[in-house]
């Protein structure tokens, strides 16, 4: 199997718990029960076990953890967490979920000999809210690690204060252990006031900085991080804060041998497999994302690893055809003119999964340039990639774009109408800082309604498109000149 599908034995599959240990990868992910699509049946998931010696290639290992019997702590779920190994054992350290309980959340642990077989510890819950200081239903997402700067074991999970305006109380607290047994209360080393709660928080260190990464499902949801000199902060925003675009979510990472730091996320299954459905929790793996500090700079940029890419080793054949304005093929180069005008085309071929590569390099160019992704030959129904240089911005722009303004309150009008669905016309969108003239990196993975945008070794977007298309990729320049160079398809 590939890890950027979902599970061979799974309807859909949700969070990653990535774990690399003597040299090979692990994902524990969040796998519902076959058959659900909403709350609360499709949150009653188990942890499932896949490995990869290359991180192309995955193994299906099996279940690892299930939800316990009536009146257990994850009676109705285990949720989120993290594997150590520490003290001569395999740990899990997960969120039970009991719906009728009195702590609904609550941190477990599991011990395992090999990886494989796990036992729940009679003691469960491990750690119950704290409700002195926190509430008692957002209690969840525990990730532990050894802090070598702190010689003990860390655990950092998702709270919200009691106190405090009620939207904003989400926080990352921390507990300290010797043993991986006994764990003592530090508080929140991240209460910023922002958001709801930071689901799935993860810490770490690269040279002498420390990364607190989280996802957040309200302003403007997806996987984020923060930057700091110690793991307990203050913790700083950086310009480019995203770890993948909104519906990359639930991102967690791992480092291998070498220092390499992948982060694994998911991007949701929609209603009827349709580009106007319901967004569901769960769906498929997105393709892996490499992160690594900026040459001289402490943020972080996002690639295609390697390994992904080299999976694509058989070319495909192509011939670029233009539709509108001046553009035209030479050898493995587009050259496009198109000065206060628009130019496009496609390129010819049929493949349900590839690769596509090229460098772009844009010259004089005032609106966007970019790609077309599944598009009629018309660009009626496409999905966009816009490089912007005067908003320093690349986007996702789903199309048709509304004519009407006032289009997301007529929700009424919305399944009948082609018009974009519930992430509005740019579905994604980040910061990229570049030049005139400057060439881009640029690498489009389409695998059937998933696809992947790779800009710059800086910026990733994702999403899912369901619809059958005229055209797989294209160009398009408008009011500008580029040069499409080093093009290349690979299946």
């Amino acid at each position: 199997m590939r890890l950027f599908r979902k599970p061979e034995h799974a309807d859909a599959t949700g969070d990653a718990i990535p774990f690399f240990h003597d040299g090979k990868y692990h994902i524990f992910s969040l796998t519902p029960p076959p058959g659900t699509g909403t709350y609360p049946d499709r949150l009653r998931t188990a942890w499932h076990h896949t490995s990869s010696d290359d991180l192309v290639d995955w193994q299906d290992v099996g279940p690892a953890l299930i939800p316990g019997g009536p009146g257990e702590p994850d009676a109705d779920g285990c949720w989120t967490g993290s594997v150590v190994f520490g003290e001569g054992m395999f740990h899990a350290f997960y969120t039970g979920y009991s719906i009728r309980a009195t702590f609904p959340q609550t941190i477990c642990h599991a011990v395992s000999p090999d990886g494989v077989r796990w036992t729940k510890d009679a003691n469960n819950p491990c750690l119950p809210p704290n409700t002195d200081l926190y509430e008692s239903l957002d209690w969840r997402d525990p990730y532990a690690f050894y802090n070598d700067q702190d010689k003990c074991y860390w655990m950092v999970l998702s709270a919200r204060r009691n106190t405090g305006p009620a939207g904003r109380r989400g926080c990352v607290v921390l507990y300290r252990s010797r043993d991986l047994t006994h764990w003592e209360h530090h508080g929140p080393i991240y209460d910023p006031k922002h958001t709801n709660c930071p689901e799935c928080p993860e810490l770490y260190r690269i040279e002498n900085t420390w990364y607190l990464s989280y996802s957040r499902f309200s302003e403007f949801g997806g996987t984020i991080y923060r930057m700091s000199d110690t793991p307990f902060g203050g913790w700083r925003t950086p310009r480019r804060e995203r770890i993948g675009s909104r519906r990359f979510y639930a991102a967690k990472s791992m480092a291998d041998e070498k220092g390499r730091r992948y982060y694994f996320g998911w991007t949701p299954d929609r209603a009827d497999n349709s580009d106007r459905g319901e967004w569901f929790w769960g769906g498929v793996f997105a393709v892996p994302h490499e992160v690594a500090p900026a040459p001289g700079s402490r943020e972080l940029c996002l690639k295609l690893p390697q390994a992904i890419a080299d999976g694509f080793e058989r070319p495909i054949n192509w011939v670029y055809r233009p539709v509108e304005g001046q553009s035209a093929a030479e050898g493995d180069r587009v050259r496009v003119k198109s000065v206060s005008a628009l130019a496009y085309g496609f390129f010819e071929f049929s493949e349900p999964r590839f690769l596509f590569s090229c460098k772009v390099r844009p010259l004089d160019c005032r609106d966007y340039f970019g790609f077309a992704i599944k598009s009629d030959r018309d660009l009626a129904r496409a999905l966009l990639v816009a490089v912007e240089p005067a908003a320093q911005r690349v986007s996702l722009l789903n199309y048709p774009m509304p004519v009407d303004p006032f289009w997301e309150a007529s929700v009424a009008s919305m399944a009948t109408a082609a018009l974009p669905g519930p992430d509005g016309p740019r579905v994604a969108e980040d910061f990229l800082e570049f030049q005139d003239g400057d060439p881009i990196d640029v690498k489009i993975l389409v695998d059937h309604d998933l696809i992947e945008v790779f800009v710059g070794e800086t910026v990733a977007l994702n999403y899912r498109w369901y619809d059958a298309a005229e055209f797989a990729v294209g160009i398009i320049v408008q009011d500008g000149n580029a040069e499409y160079e080093s093009i290349a398809l690979a299946r």
